[in-house]
């Protein structure tokens, strides 16, 4: 079962935008996905790479979906600007191909495209699923994005994971925000930013248990936290996790993914369109999990 997939609103079509679909893996979770009709997709990039997976595997579409470009840097504006002209619309999504991040949402971010919204930042949200549902889903970030956030910058990741999981009925937050303490020690910062975050989280979402600082381990076994003494909602409990810095976040999925056969759906949220952003090491079926993430964010 991919995750999420009952969440998808299988008569809202998405505009799926490829930005640089020079990968048979990419092209092959693409033609995936709209078989399934979770995306319309647009395919940026080599004409004849796409032209030949198209013909080879006999599909169906059509040939004015594909847009030439010759590097990831053209295919990040053209993607840009095809979302930048649909935004109007509010159910399209761009979908990481075979390029690197930095490229395109160095892009994505710039003001002619118009694709931030006044107020918020954007961040990143890893979806973790587990091998015939051995444990609860958990949702990891930002650990592809924000490289060294700031006190202010968590507020909006914070924020940006609370609003999607609203979207998700089944999943009932409980934070834990991260660092290596559940202490508030001056000479380990992510301490004291996780408990100033956690003071702003009790008056700005007061229905939502966000408590901190927290290790690993207290927040998501119960053993530990009953070991350390750590009382709260969140030990033992914790489903979201709030990590303090890029190195953690990348860390700790990547870890998932190759020591307990995780699924990690990733994608960014905070701007008017959702970026499917995956490691171009990912395999399909967490490619389409980031691509279901992304488009139930624009319900």
């Amino acid at each position: 079962m991919i995750q999420n997939i009952d969440y998808i609103d299988k008569n809202r079509i998405t505009l799926g935008i490829v930005a640089n679909a020079n990968n048979d893996l990419i092209l092959k979770t693409i033609m995936d996905a709209e078989s399934q009709k979770l995306i319309n997709p647009v395919l940026i990039g080599n004409i004849d790479f796409m032209t030949t997976f198209i013909d080879k595997h006999e599909w169906s579409l059509s040939k004015d979906k594909l847009i030439e470009s010759y590097s990831e840097e053209e295919s990040s504006k053209i993607a840009c600007e095809v979302a930048s002209r649909n935004t109007v619309l509010k159910n399209n999504i761009i979908i990481k191909g075979h390029l690197h991040t930095d490229v395109l949402m160095g892009e994505y971010i710039k003001k002619e495209y118009n694709l931030r919204i006044r107020g918020k930042r954007l961040s990143h949200i890893w979806f973790m699923t587990f091998p015939n549902d051995s444990r609860q889903p958990i949702i990891i970030t930002d650990g592809a994005l924000n490289i060294s956030p700031s006190l202010e910058t968590k507020k909006y990741i914070l924020s940006n994971v609370l609003e999607y999981t609203k979207k998700i009925s089944s999943f009932n937050p409980y934070v834990a925000v991260l660092s290596a303490t559940e202490e508030q020690l001056k000479q380990m910062p992510s301490s004291i930013e996780a408990h100033d975050l956690v003071e702003w989280a009790k008056i700005n979402y007061s229905d939502t248990p966000v408590e901190g600082p927290f290790a690993l381990d207290n927040a998501i076994s119960q053993e530990s936290a009953k070991i350390k003494g750590t009382l709260g909602k969140v030990p033992g409990n914790a489903n979201v996790i709030i990590v303090p810095n890029i190195e953690t976040g990348n860390a700790l999925v990547k870890s998932l993914v190759h020591f307990a056969n995780a699924t990690a759906g990733g994608f960014v949220i905070g701007g008017k369109s959702p970026v499917v952003i995956t490691s171009r090491s990912d395999d399909e079926k967490s490619r389409m999990a980031s691509i279901i993430n992304a488009v139930i964010c624009t319900y």
